[in-house]
């Protein structure tokens, strides 16, 4: 064999090993671009938590998001239902919807069919429950706010009759 031969086939392989390197890059960052919006999901998530941990603490801020958002009558009725003031039905509603929001962050990152399955299973559980299940069809902050694929999951699990 001659050194043009031996020359030819090293550039083959360095060529080869290139394609190789830039498609393993490319998998790194599809993977680490997954890992940070499943980190901004967390980060929002906890922010959500951190809105109605304050709202359960504080009924004036709770009344004045009532007065800011327009939805005073919407929560002073749903209070007058549930036998609430209009401040703690807010505060039931967004920990309801909270739970939606954390559901919502499993759903987007959800990477194999066991996963949904679980997720179908919770939420199967909540429809049981009157008031999420009034917060998942009545609440105007809850599915505005959430990802069409996603409010069209739930809506599928929470109208199924088993």
């Amino acid at each position: 064999m001659n050194w043009e031969a031996i020359g030819a086939i090293g550039e083959i392989l360095g060529a080869l090993v290139v394609v190789f390197t830039i498609g393993y890059l490319a998998v790194q960052v599809r993977h680490a671009k997954a890992s940070m919006a499943d980190q901004n999901r967390l980060e929002r998530s906890r922010a959500v938590r951190e809105m109605v941990l304050s709202l359960m603490d504080n009924p004036q801020l709770a009344k004045e998001q009532m007065k800011n958002w327009g939805l005073e009558d919407h929560y002073t009725a749903l209070g007058e239902e549930l036998g609430l003031s209009a401040e703690r039905a807010v505060v039931l509603d967004m920990t309801n919807g909270y739970y939606f929001w954390m559901y919502w962050g499993q759903y987007t990152s959800t990477t194999s069919s066991e996963d949904l399955k679980e997720l179908e299973h919770v939420l199967s559980a909540l429809r049981g429950v009157p008031g999420m299940k009034k917060t998942w069809e009545e609440s105007p902050l809850v599915r505005p706010l959430l990802e069409p694929r996603f409010v069209e999951f739930v809506d599928r699990i929470m109208s199924s009759s088993s």
